[in-house]
């Protein structure tokens, strides 16, 4: 998941969609907040106005009905307090709501002047309206309240449903989004399926109908696909046309050596073995330079050779061959696993392999092939062991190099394990030796699935 194109669209959709919600939030919030208070001091200027509209002054002095045309200054409980103050703040009226309030606030004059603000003090926090006025002389303040604890409590009762809101509806968003990512992504699951099946080599191309989107890569990889297999097979035709015509002349001297030989009734023995030991040398480094040349090709299919079949081909024939050698064979061979590798080049390599332990064991040969899970990593595994002599530890590295023999001998150039060695590298497997429990040598091919 790491690397996942949905997770990181999701993860880039969430953290938008939270900067958004923060920001909705806090730009609703201060919507919100100023039209309360826009409320608030539409309310208090109101109570204002009705406080200054029933006022009158006799004699230089205030005179306030007893009952209000508001009903809210009438009521001891109300939240709507009214009074009025004369220039030096001191109360000459208050309405019954006020009655059990003291009020701590500096009135400062300034005639024809209204005036909102929040105000706290010792007795808790208010907003405000006051009207400074000359009443018939009489500097008056008419001043009415409101307690904070009401908005507040309404602020923050909006606040938890506007981020509950918020909240819900940015869930819902990430769950349409994965729905709707996951539908969007369905051409790329598709395409990554068919492609993991022309890797096994269950098809050649890629099948179906994609996205216009997808449409110019999906024929870009069967074009490449396409020409990547006719690549393959004309390399394979070509060189198979090489080695036949290299081996025709070679054959034809060979066979004018022996018949030269039989000629001077064995008076140029000598030379002749020496011309048919160089042309088996060139015949066989011929092979091994168009084997390994084969090897280097390997294409975006992934194939999948039987392990227990291509022993069982093998051994077959190299039963017939050491008929007299009467090999027991032994094999631990797990079902149904496979070499993550071409036939043809695993039959070369388990040739190499098989023909090498029946030639130089004494009775015992064994097979065991399993797989091996390793540092997180899948590894098809393939031993052969026999009971011969074995390979001294000092020249199980060199043997593996062209030219190099395991056995002195027996005729042969060293080729056939620089072959199986160059074809498991093409796989990047690798090929050990080591000492076998039979008493002769263990050879390991790990291959990775």
């Amino acid at each position: 998941m790491k690397h996942s194109l949905r997770l990181r669209v999701l993860m880039a959709s969430g953290l938008i969609l939270l900067i958004s919600v923060a920001l909705i939030v806090f730009s609703v919030m201060k919507s919100f907040e100023r039209a309360q208070y826009d409320l608030i001091k539409k309310e208090l200027a109101a109570g204002a106005n009705v406080l200054l509209t029933v006022a009158s002054v006799t004699d230089q002095q205030l005179v306030m009905p007893h009952l209000m045309p508001d009903e809210r200054f009438n009521q001891v409980e109300s939240e709507v307090l009214g009074l009025v103050l004369d220039k030096q703040g001191d109360v000459l009226w208050r309405s019954h709501s006020s009655l059990d309030e003291i009020l701590y606030y500096s009135v400062q004059f300034d005639e024809h002047t209204t005036n909102f603000a929040r105000y706290s003090g010792p007795e808790g926090s208010y907003f405000l309206y006051d009207i400074d006025i000359l009443l018939e002389g009489l500097p008056l303040t008419f001043l009415t309240m409101i307690p904070a604890t009401e908005y507040k409590e309404v602020f923050i009762a909006f606040r938890s449903n506007l981020l509950l809101s918020l909240s819900l509806t940015a869930l819902l968003m990430m769950v349409v989004l994965w729905y709707g990512m996951h539908w969007s992504l369905i051409p790329i699951r598709k395409l990554a399926g068919n492609l993991q099946r022309i890797e096994a080599g269950d098809t050649n191309r890629l099948e179906g109908v994609y996205s216009s989107e997808l449409v110019a890569l999906t024929d870009a990889l069967n074009q490449l696909l396409n020409n990547e297999r006719q690549q393959r097979e004309r390399y394979r035709d070509a060189m198979a046309d090489l080695a036949h015509s290299l081996k025709t002349p070679l054959a034809v001297l060979q066979s004018a050596q022996y018949s030269q030989t039989l000629k001077n009734h064995g008076e140029n023995e000598n030379v002749g073995a020496v011309i048919d030991e160089q042309v088996h040398r060139m015949n066989q480094i011929i092979s091994y330079q168009l084997q390994r040349a084969l090897t280097r090709q390997r294409g975006l299919v992934r194939h999948r050779a039987d392990v227990a079949d291509i022993v069982g081909r093998i051994t077959r024939t190299l039963d017939k061959v050491y008929h007299d050698k009467r090999v027991e064979l032994n094999t631990d061979i797990d079902a149904g696993i496979h070499f993550p590798a071409e036939e043809q080049d695993m039959m070369e390599v388990l040739g190499n392999l098989l023909e090498n332990a029946y030639r130089l064991c004494l009775h015992q040969v064994q097979v065991s092939s399993h797989t091996l899970l390793q540092d997180g990593k899948s590894w098809t595994v393939c031993q052969i062991e026999d009971d011969g002599a074995g390979v001294p530890e000092s020249r199980r590295q060199a043997i593996l190099k062209r030219g190099v023999r395991a056995d002195s001998r027996t005729k042969g150039q060293g080729i056939g394990l620089a072959v199986a060695m160059d074809i498991i590298d093409s796989y990047d497997g690798s090929l050990s030796i080591s000492d076998s429990e039979l008493g002769g040598a263990s050879f390991t091919i790990r291959l990775p699935l």
